[in-house]
């Protein structure tokens, strides 16, 4: 009989180490695809939280919060550089509520003198709209407190909330100051509910860079970083935002431009100082300069002001006020300078400072008034560049429309 082996139970050498190898290159596949995934996870990750947090935080800057205004709505900047700006939003006084027979409401906070009337709007009991209803400012020498008279009698209980330019001088706690800080590098927001850092979040995203730039309405820069003038103020009605954020090993930048809708220069309503100077049309190419919203008016009051061309002779208007008792301001007399210091045309209207003064229709044959009138050989013509400013104002407050 003869021995037969039987067969091995084992694996040899040469089969263990071809399957140690092949599971070594299965598990290097299954370990960079993993790596990739999770690398790729973690890089959409980062992204959307970058992309997310700098977005966020750019949409508060310019548009604001459903609680508080941004850059957009601004009515007024009071100062700017190229990391912080002070501007005032628009005010709401949503405390009154209408009881019968009370068509007259003091406003929690002085609006601006020299700005334009409340926007007022009630709504009805059970509505959840509000409408526009006319409103009037109360103004006497015995009011202290700023007044609105409503021009319509709503039901009962119906809610009231009167929207205006506050005063800043007055009202300080109207003002809204956003700031970079580039120790800290974090971004701050300041209204009347205190100071808020508005780059702070839960995702670890980090605001690295911030920057402000100034722009007129023709899209030019204005300012440098140090920051503007109060003439210069005026001409703003762009700003670009600029902001850099980091997460990890990560960078962003996003980048904002922002229409100030209520801009003066772009709504064409200025609230005049004395020494403010800003840029006005020439006489051929101006449509409206009216005078109005004169506040604060008392007796012997004087408003001068001033139009001077790139070339050419200046041009000057001085409006002087009477005021009895408590009987409504008038503009009592109105004198023109062709150039200033040259009196050319006198005028006394005695009109109501109600009805305002329109600078484009002064005297009966329209020789010396602001604009190029047809079919008239106007003595007075403004060319090129102009700029009108503020000689002298002893009233409180004024006005100016101004239309190309």
């Amino acid at each position: 009989m003869v021995y037969q082996p039987k067969d091995p139970l084992g694996f040899t050498l040469i089969e263990l180490l071809i399957a140690i190898a092949i599971s070594v290159v299965i598990s290097a596949a299954i370990y960079f695809s993993l790596s990739s995934a999770l690398e790729s996870w973690g890089y959409s990750r980062d992204h959307l939280a970058l992309q997310k947090v700098i977005s966020e935080v750019m949409d508060e800057v310019a548009d604001g919060t459903f609680r508080a205004y941004g850059l957009k709505d601004s009515l007024e900047i009071l100062s700017a550089s190229g990391t912080k700006i002070e501007f005032v939003p628009p005010w709401t006084d949503d405390t009154h509520m209408f009881i019968s027979g009370d068509l007259i409401y003091t406003l929690n906070r002085r609006p601006k003198p020299g700005s334009a009337v409340p926007v007022g709007e009630v709504k009805f009991p059970g509505s959840d709209e509000y409408r526009t209803i006319p409103v009037t400012l109360v103004e006497t020498e015995f009011i202290k407190e700023p007044q609105v008279k409503i021009g319509l009698v709503p039901p009962e209980g119906s809610q009231l909330r009167f929207t205006y330019h506050p005063d800043p001088k007055t009202n300080p706690d109207t003002i809204k100051t956003i700031w970079w800080d580039p120790e800290e590098q974090q971004l701050y927001s300041e209204d009347i509910d205190g100071i808020e850092n508005i780059s702070r979040n839960p995702l670890g995203v980090k605001l690295t860079d911030f920057r402000l730039r100034y722009y007129d309405n023709a899209n030019n820069p204005v300012g440098d970083q140090g920051g503007l003038d109060q003439n210069t103020l005026l001409t703003v009605t762009g700003i670009e935002v600029w902001m850099k954020a980091e997460l990890g090993q990560y960078s962003q930048e996003l980048v904002s431009f922002v229409n100030l809708r209520n801009s003066p220069m772009r709504k064409g309503f200025l609230t005049l100082r004395e020494g403010t100077k800003f840029p006005i049309p020439d006489s051929h190419n101006i449509h409206t300069l009216l005078l109005t919203n004169f506040s604060g008016v008392g007796n012997l009051d004087e408003l001068q002001l001033e139009a001077t061309p790139s070339t050419g002779k200046s041009w000057g208007v001085t409006i002087k006020f009477s005021k009895t008792g408590s009987a409504k301001a008038i503009i009592e007399t109105l004198i023109i300078e062709y150039p200033p210091g040259h009196s050319i045309y006198t005028e006394h209207p005695r009109s109501s400072v109600e009805l305002g003064l329109d600078l484009l229709t002064l005297g009966a044959n329209g020789l010396y008034d602001y604009d190029d009138d047809p079919d008239i050989e106007d003595f007075v013509l403004l060319k090129d560049e102009v700029v009108l400013e503020v000689k002298r104002m002893d009233i409180e407050g004024a006005g100016l429309f101004v239309r190309p």
